[in-house]
């Protein structure tokens, strides 16, 4: 069974320069897959409601029709990456990161909106 990834769909999005997008998908054994973007947080958001009630009317069980979208924070992206450290030392309780494509702190001044770069790792 394939999986429509966040990444995947964040790509068409950003090609057909929409502000949110939900892509409804058939398997060749049957099964449904829905998946969304959004451009903001709060397009996210959207997305991700508009997608769950497409999934009530196909009548998918309830506990998969409250779907959320994922944390645009640094973790969750594919430019994350952790310190490298040697087997022989412990690993820290908050064990840092950087991000590969900009290494210096972005100042944000709005919550709605994410690092223009973030590119999901799932």
């Amino acid at each position: 069974m394939s999986k429509i990834s966040i990444k995947q769909v964040k790509q068409i999005r950003e090609d057909l320069r929409l502000t949110h997008l939900v892509i409804y998908g058939l398997s060749s054994d049957g099964a449904q897959h829905i998946a969304t973007h959004g451009k903001s947080t709060a397009d996210a958001k959207h997305a991700a409601e508009m997608g769950n009630e497409i999934k009530q009317f196909l009548n998918w069980p309830e506990n998969m029709c409250k779907a959320k979208p994922l944390p645009r924070i640094c973790e969750n992206c594919e430019f994350w990456q952790r310190k490298q450290i040697s087997h022989s030392e412990r690993i820290p309780e908050n064990w840092p990161g950087k991000c590969m494509y900009n290494p210096e702190p972005i100042i944000r001044y709005a919550q709605d909106i994410s690092c223009g770069n973030f590119t999901p790792n799932v």
